[in-house]
């Protein structure tokens, strides 16, 4: 037990695999903010000794310090000859009942339109290449892929403005955000990104030697990548959705994953040239759960309406 997370200790009397995976079911129902999960355990389990009515009326906190979920309720129900935990989240279910399926639907088509005219857009230089019997000079590849990790946006049907530095005080976010304390200095912010836009111009342009071809896995990993950044930033910057920002950070850590594991099964030396984004993404997701999780009244993770 420890200030931020209390958790309930089970004890069963006889083997058995369901009081192993209850744990489990608890933790999982934490992570995903689940309004309701059943638990089974055997018959005669008990829960440090004490009766599983008294531990309802005690209630419980299942988390860390960016995961708030909260359960405010455990009742013990019997079926089937067995004691039922069913946890329940009073707030998780309003919520879900007022996703914005419209915001929704419009982050992942307008993804998908990004990801599909920029694809098209390679495909078609490669055809004309094609036509000439031609490919293209390795740097002329490597400022294609500058331009694109720069202004990919152009592509993008949504607003993906850059937040403007001037009202954020130098700052990474707004004056009325609260960020933690290691939060690297605004400065830092626009040297690492323009480093990352050349290692991302390097490694592509040794990836395109390589395969011959704009037109491929890795490069339309990189695309895909891009797009979905674009997206996140009309999130975080115009909508500051911040629980939405933090959802959305977990979708561009994964497809920068993604491409460095694409450029380094092409290459390997393209694939460590381009690690480095995945190390800082990394880093600016846990920032992004952390400004998140401090900023009250807490966000969902989700659109509402």
């Amino acid at each position: 037990r420890t200030s931020e997370s209390h958790f309930v200790i089970m004890k069963p009397s006889c083997v058995d695999i369901r009081s192993y995976t209850t744990l489990v079911f608890l933790f999982a129902s934490s992570v995903t903010n689940l309004p309701s999960v059943f638990c089974f355990l055997p018959p005669k389990a008990v829960y440090n000794d004490v009766p599983a009515s008294k531990i309802a009326s005690r209630g419980c906190h299942i988390g860390c310090n960016f995961l708030p979920t909260r359960c405010d309720q455990l009742q013990p129900v019997f079926r089937g000859g067995s004691h039922a935990l069913q946890m329940t989240t009073s707030s998780s279910t309003s919520s879900r009942e007022g996703i914005d399926v419209l915001d929704t639907a419009k982050y992942f088509f307008a993804t998908s339109i990004q990801f599909g005219l920029l694809a098209g857009a390679l495909k078609a230089i490669d055809k004309v290449l094609a036509f000439y019997s031609s490919t293209l000079p390795a740097p002329v590849v490597g400022l294609l892929f500058c331009f694109l990790s720069l202004r990919s946006r152009v592509a993008s049907v949504l607003d993906n403005s850059r937040p403007n530095r001037e009202k954020m005080e130098g700052e990474v976010t707004p004056p009325d955000v609260k960020r933690p304390k290691w939060t690297p200095p605004g400065i830092a912010f626009p040297l690492i990104w323009i480093s990352i836009t050349f290692l991302r111009g390097i490694s592509s342009a040794m990836v395109y030697q390589k395969t011959g071809a704009l037109f491929s896995v890795p490069l339309l990993a990189m695309v895909l990548h891009l797009s979905i950044g674009d997206t996140w930033n009309t999130i975080t910057n115009l909508e500051k959705r911040l629980g939405v920002s933090a959802a959305g950070c977990l979708f561009v850590w994964a497809s920068v994953m993604n491409v460095i594991y694409n450029y380094y099964l092409v290459l390997p030396s393209a694939g460590t040239i381009i690690a480095p984004s995945g190390v800082w993404l990394t880093i600016a997701t846990v920032l992004t759960f952390c400004i998140w999780r401090i900023n009250e009244p807490v966000q969902p993770l989700w659109p509402v309406k």
